[in-house]
């Protein structure tokens, strides 16, 4: 089949038939599915993209019908295909016209060098696939319009670099017209003015360039009240100063050796510079997902031609979160904005031999063309003559790793039209001034893309419980889902299943995902051994907690002190704890990664003392939980029916007390009600835990929440627990306990009747 979506949608079957498709929002949902081609696309972010904010109550219902629809257009029924993260629309290499848009494009521009009259064919074959009306049944929605702005700025690169392989070939004649329509299209393009400046120039038309400068630089000051960037400034000299280099350089301008001299292109250099640095990593072939971080990047460090300052990003996330390989993808996006050059410096600072910023300034000094006698000896005057060299010129450095700000600021260009991108382990590594992006575990919708990418669609689809089950052991982290994939893929014969139970062991999960030289572990214990003691303690103890989510005054009970929050906060800063919002009390609330908790709590056990030490997380925290339980208790004002057991623990209830910072008792007294719901699942977890072995200790901690499940009808949930309490107690011959729960099973029996006695179970 053929699939066209860079104009009006259009499907043509194997024997060329077009498929009749008249209901818009159908048009729309297909055209949706086939500019994600091969990927989920969540069912809100369907309802988003057609519908915008504010849907109509039947969209759900809309959506399943057009969806059906859809189906029945296909012979083939894995066409669209249901994941657990979406739908799918599935197409092959060569079936998708914005496919083939991309495919000719990058190899298009890869030639722009070597062999522009092929580079020229492919791109214009590329820009041909476009239609009018552009992206014609696309819905005029914010959301989508969103994304179609990200189309247009890809075709707008395209149509760049056709120009300037027009320009290598001598057909700058020619492309003038087609330069003015550019310009006039997008007037604040200063590209486009840059390269229609060039070609008027080499046409023999000075005077003409120059007024097309005085004239942008009129419009620029209207409309935006700013002046032309540095690669419009800096051309205009260039042109007013006749510089012989940027003359067309024909088939006759021959270099040593019989080669033709390469092709200047604006603002790539004086005379005599050497040529500009490529230094990027390769991408990733297969790279999945952080479709909205990489058009972030690509938006903030892609305006460093206009930008007042060169602009500096910040990829920050958890060990194993694909920080070095987003960046790397964004930089190859970027690399045509940036034509003076990109340069990559391994910074280190998480492996054993980290780069000083001294010795990362030499080497981007010599990269960008510096001879090594030349290079200064004290780092401010290496500083100094980085910024010197970057001076007017546009270029990416992707600096990887890096160890803080101090080390980010000395790698900073001085001047607009260069720009850094950063990654690092550290939130505060951004010098001032930078953008934060912070990274997140992958999408379960991406988690199973990326497995499918390097295992097969096949094996995926097979068993798409089973690959969900590897993707969330895997806790969504780009690292540990390849090397998970490596491992199925060295095994095509292996159930996903078989697999799934293995990396489901908590206990030998980091050991499966160790591969050659490439480990979850070998990425956290780096991070880990750069925290001081009491943080490394706290991630060790916290380890052991085995909680959901927790405030800080979790961490304060752990460690034995009411001051805690700096702990917290380093942790944070090193990405090693997540922040997840703010519970109902008003207290920030946190999560530790499960694989980091995994590592840390197999270095507890290491020596005699590990389960000693276990045992004694889980008993402080079992304290902690019945002392502001109480507390919270207390303030529901609830009057029991029977009177509870003595809660006080001695010396050991007494140390536990004083570690609780007076804020958490204070919000208690302001509102017990939002301490339990924000408590509610960790308390849950407890009592789960305690019931098989301490029925009459989770039974303590069950009354203290009583009162508040019968206010918030959670009647069945305290059913539940209290028939649970009853049968773990009978086991173990408890019958006092087993006696208790059976009074709180009738008081939840006798609050389910109106105005009936249940209430004198907890009067007011």
């Amino acid at each position: 089949m053929k699939f066209r979506v860079l104009g009006y949608l259009e499907i043509r079957t194997a024997d060329d038939h077009v498929l009749d498709i008249s209901q818009p929002q159908q048009r729309a949902l297909l055209s949706i599915l086939l500019l994600h081609a091969n990927r989920p696309v969540p069912k809100h972010r369907l309802t988003d993209l057609i519908w915008g904010p504010g849907p109509p109550a039947s969209a759900c219902g809309m959506l399943r019908t057009y969806l059906w629809r859809a189906r029945s257009l296909f012979d083939d029924p894995g066409r669209l295909r249901t994941h657990p993260g979406g739908y799918a629309l599935h197409v092959e290499p060569g079936e998708l016209d914005l496919h083939d848009f991309r495919r000719l494009v990058d190899v298009g521009e890869q030639l722009l060098d070597d062999d522009p009259h092929t580079a020229s064919l492919l791109l214009q074959q590329a820009l041909a696939l476009w239609q009018e009306p552009v992206l014609g049944d696309l819905p005029p929605t914010a959301a989508m319009e969103a994304e179609a702005i990200h189309l247009m700025d890809r075709r707008r690169l395209a149509e760049r670099s056709l120009v300037w392989a027009e320009l290598a070939l001598g057909r700058h004649h020619e492309i003038v017209p087609r330069l003015r329509a550019m310009a006039t299209a997008d007037p604040l393009d200063e590209h486009a003015w840059a390269q229609l400046m060039l070609a008027l120039y080499r046409s023999g038309r000075q005077a003409d360039a120059l007024m097309t400068y005085t004239q942008v630089r009129t419009l620029l000051a209207d409309e935006c009240g700013v002046d032309p960037g540095p690669e419009l400034r800096r051309l205009h000299q260039r042109i007013l100063d006749e510089d012989e280099t940027l003359g067309y350089r024909g088939a006759d301008a021959d270099g040593p050796g019989g080669e033709r001299a390469p092709e200047p292109r604006p603002p790539a250099g004086r005379g005599g510079q050497p040529p500009a640095p490529h230094q990027l990593p390769p991408d990733i072939p297969d790279f999945t997902g952080r479709e909205a971080e990489t058009a972030r990047l690509v938006m903030l460090l892609g305006a460093a031609g206009t930008a007042a300052a060169p602009p500096v990003v910040l990829v920050c996330g958890q060990p194993g979160a694909g920080k070095t390989a987003l960046a790397v993808h964004a930089a190859h996006q970027l690399r045509h904005r940036f034509p003076d050059g990109q340069l990559h410096v391994q910074l280190g600072a998480t492996s054993d031999s980290p780069k000083c910023v001294h010795d990362a300034l030499g080497e981007l000094l010599r990269s960008l063309g510096v001879a090594c006698g030349s290079v200064p000896e004290s780092t401010d005057e290496r500083a100094a003559l980085y910024r010197t060299r970057l001076s007017g010129r546009r270029v990416l450095i992707v600096a990887d790793d890096a160890a803080g700000p101090t080390q980010a600021r000395r790698l900073m260009p001085g001047m607009a039209g260069s720009a850094l991108l950063l990654t690092s382990r550290m939130r505060l590594a951004a010098p001032p001034g930078a953008t934060l992006v912070d990274l997140a575990p992958l999408s379960p919708a991406d988690s199973l893309l990326m497995l499918e990418r390097m295992i097969g669609r096949r094996r995926v689809t097979a068993e798409p419980d089973a690959a969900a089950r590897v993707a969330a052991a895997c806790a969504e982290l780009p690292l540990a889902l390849r090397i998970a994939g490596m491992r199925l893929a060295a095994r095509p014969n292996w159930p996903l299943s078989t697999f799934a139970e293995i990396i489901g062991d908590r206990h030998g999960r980091l050991d499966v995902l160790e591969a050659d030289d490439v480990g979850v572990r070998a990425r956290l214990a780096p991070s880990c051994a750069a925290l001081d003691p009491r943080a490394r303690r706290a991630i060790r103890l916290l380890a052991h907690g085995e909680l959901d989510d927790f405030a800080s005054w979790v961490v304060a009970v752990l460690l034995g002190e009411p001051y805690a929050d700096t702990v917290v906060g380093a942790l944070v800063d090193h990405c090693l704890l997540t922040p997840v919002g703010v519970d109902a009390t008003g207290e920030p609330r946190y999560r530790l990664p499960e694989l980091l908790r995994l590592y840390a709590a197999a270095a507890g056990q290491d020596g005699d003392s590990g389960p000693e030490e276990a045992a004694s997380v889980r008993e402080r925290l079992l304290d902690a939980w019945l002392l502001l339980a109480r507390a919270a208790d207390r303030g529901i004002a609830r009057v029991p029916l029977l009177p509870a057991a003595d809660d006080a623990r001695g010396d050991w209830a007494e140390a536990v007390a004083a570690a609780i910072p007076g804020r958490v008792t204070t919000r208690i007294m302001m509102d017990a009600s939002a301490w339990f719901t924000a408590e509610h699942e960790n308390l849950r977890r407890v009592i789960d835990r305690e019931c098989p072995v301490r029925p009459g200790t989770a039974a303590r901690l069950a009354d203290r929440q009583f009162a508040w499940q019968h206010r918030h009808g959670l009647l069945d949930e305290a059913e539940r627990t209290w028939r649970r309490i009853a049968e773990c107690a009978a086991r173990l011959g408890q019958e006092a306990t087993v006696s208790h729960a059976r009074v709180r099973l009738a008081c939840v029996s006798a609050a389910r009747v109106p105005c009936g006695v249940g209430h004198a179970c907890d009067a007011p």
